[in-house]
């Protein structure tokens, strides 16, 4: 049937519509995906940075904590031993304060690697997603495209067999009406708008013989099945 025809038309359009959508989907995911692992390796390298800085003055600490050190046995009086004594002291406690700051460092470099390899793994599924259905979408383009081709020769066919003057109200309806153009009535309603025909037409309708159309949505109507178009 023409109507069948055309309402797969419809289908395949509004599948072509929506494809793009679902994949544009997936690109918005997929650059997400990449922008949070541009922030993890850029944050686990601004914490490698403030690990080896942290690691350089822990260093030049402990160089000046051993040369206090080494002062002690060549200080004079008990006043230059106390404030030897007293710098090698802030000197233990600066040297703690930098090892925490560093433990502190690779706990968080650890932390962020595990949170980059979590997201580097879920960029993984979501560039093999978004492939997939790129390439899936092409092919359902080119099934489609071959449908189309099938169908319209069909449809030319078919249409040469339709009273011409029907054939055009069809068309000027299916441009004016959203989905069945042809409709069935049941129990005297109309199954396009479900609202009910007259008695007296109905009547007529069951009768035959005469193009009948809903007087609510102008849809062309029918009684039985094999009149549909």
């Amino acid at each position: 049937m023409i109507q069948s025809i055309d309402i797969r038309f419809d289908e395949i359009k509004k599948e072509k519509e929506e494809s793009p959508k679902e994949i544009e989907k997936l690109k918005k995911k997929l650059d997400l995906l990449s922008n949070a692992m541009e922030q993890d390796l850029s944050s686990i390298e601004e914490l490698k940075k403030e690990r080896r800085t942290v690691e350089r003055e822990l260093e030049e600490i402990e160089h000046k904590f051993q040369k206090s050190k080494s002062r002690l046995s060549d200080v004079k009086t008990n006043k230059e031993y106390q404030a030897v004594l007293k710098e090698i002291e802030d000197l233990k406690e600066l040297i703690f304060e930098k090892e925490e700051a560093v433990i502190k460092c690779m706990e968080d470099i650890e932390i962020q690697e595990e949170e980059c390899a979590d997201n580097n793994g879920n960029l993984r599924e979501s560039q093999k997603e978004y492939k997939n259905k790129q390439e899936e979408f092409s092919q359902r383009i080119r099934d489609f495209h071959n449908e189309v081709k099938s169908f319209d020769e069909k449809r030319i066919q078919l249409c040469q067999n339709v009273d011409k003057n029907l054939l055009e109200r069809y068309n000027r309806l299916r441009g004016n009406l959203r989905g069945r153009v042809v409709t069935q009535v049941i129990n005297s309603i109309c199954q396009g708008c479900n609202l009910g025909i007259p008695p007296q037409q109905y009547n007529e309708l069951i009768k035959g013989g005469s193009i009948q159309s809903c007087p609510h949505c102008n849809r062309i109507i029918y009684w039985e099945d094999d009149r549909e178009i």
